[in-house]
């Protein structure tokens, strides 16, 4: 698995995407566990520069001097911001979870994950002269699929406050308001913490480094994630991909160092334990892998995503009996989740078994968060009846 920010894992590797930054010296040096001759086309990569990330072209510029200048009140002005970019008649920004884009391209574009919506708001509220902050949210291990790839989801958002007009006698500032452009974690209450500018930039290196990964440019890769350990040092992200970059291209001992780097950081990172028990699996030493899987393993069960991934993973593979097993337990844990109940209803899909498919169906359809997804899952509800 890999990691990515919302942060891949291969099948079975973990990949992991893009906190707070810490003055912690790891008893690992970092320029140690580089291996610049291994990958001698990297640097023939230009990789967009911090500067590059944030900046904005003159059309975001004029955007924001048509619509915000002229309103003086900066609680006001922070608000119609947020307004007009969510107002899809006006700004028409979409979710699009594999573009990782600058700033301006983010702008043009109108289309980017939830890191690259992030960074394009912080920088229109900047210009726009609003107090602005990153925030990495603690949501739990949550997996999506990609091109045969499981990627653990990481999350950002932003923390807005009107800057203080120094010209009032009085002034009142409220605590501020947070921008969240994933409505599941913007309607639960996950822990959440300032992060500087600079684990951002890291983040935004990584999710390219785990792009390439996926795409096996391992030079290309390896030009990423050497940028975002160099930028935060402490990233575990970048880390446990850099340490999967090692192992797919063939050097395991590399990528040992770099798991072990992981775990100088944090003990408890199961993302690289499950890639490290992966190695060890693929370098015939089982007894040790077993080992990790059952430790890691105890500490999932339970964390209801983790049995809805592996659900995900039994579907593709259709295997629909082992996908109901691995949904039941989902429900166990969290009974109120919509997505739980649509992989049911999959899984008796593919079993031909459409009454309970139906009626799983309608359960989803019952805890789901929004009207777009009701409306989804009856239309899946009409097109069974009509079978």
């Amino acid at each position: 698995m890999f990691h990515r920010y919302t942060t891949v894992f291969f099948l079975l590797s973990i990949f992991a995407i893009s906190g707070c930054q810490s003055t912690q010296v790891s008893s690992i040096k970092e320029q140690s566990l580089f291996h610049d001759s291994a990958f001698p086309s990297a640097n023939e990569y230009a990789i967009e520069s911090p500067h590059e990330i944030f900046a904005l072209n003159s059309e975001a510029k004029t955007f924001v001097a048509k619509k915000l200048m002229h309103i003086e009140d900066p609680i006001d002005r922070m608000k119609t911001l947020m307004v007009s970019i969510f107002d899809r008649s006006d700004f028409n920004l979409l979710y699009d979870n594999q573009a990782n884009t600058v700033a301006a391209e983010t702008f043009n574009k109108r289309a980017a994950n939830c890191l690259s919506m992030s960074i394009m708001t912080y920088s229109l509220a900047k210009h726009a002269g609003v107090e602005v902050a990153f925030q990495e949210v603690d949501v739990p291990e949550y997996w999506t699929r990609r091109e045969g790839f499981s990627l653990l989801n990481g999350h950002i958002n932003l923390l807005m406050s009107p800057e203080e007009d120094t010209g009032r006698r009085f002034y009142i500032k409220p605590k501020g308001m947070v921008v969240d452009f994933y409505p599941f974690v913007a309607k639960k209450r996950f822990p959440q913490h300032e992060v500087g500018k600079q684990r951002v930039i890291s983040m935004f290196y990584n999710n390219k480094g785990a792009d390439a990964l996926i795409s096996q440019d391992f030079d290309k890769a390896y030009r990423y994630l050497r940028s975002a350990i160099n930028h935060d040092p402490e990233f575990e992200s970048a880390w446990v991909n850099l340490g999967l970059l090692y192992r797919m291209s063939g050097h395991t001992d590399w990528a040992e160092l770099a798991y072990n780097k992981v775990f100088s950081l944090n003990d408890d990172n199961l993302t690289a334990w499950e890639n490290l028990a992966i190695l060890y699996q693929s370098t015939g030493e089982q007894e040790k892998a077993e080992a990790i899987r059952e430790k890691v393993e105890t500490k999932r069960n339970n964390n209801p995503y983790y049995q809805f991934i592996r659900g995900e993973e039994a579907l593709d593979a259709e295997d629909f009996e082992q996908a109901l097993v691995y949904f039941r337990k989902a429900i166990r844990i969290n009974d109120k989740k919509h997505q739980f109940y649509f992989g049911l209803a999959k899984s008796y899909a593919g079993l031909g078994d459409y009454t309970n498919s139906r009626y799983y169906l309608r359960k989803a359809r019952r805890f789901a968060d929004y009207q777009d997804e009701k409306q989804r899952y009856q239309s899946k509800l009409d097109l069974l009846a009509s079978l």
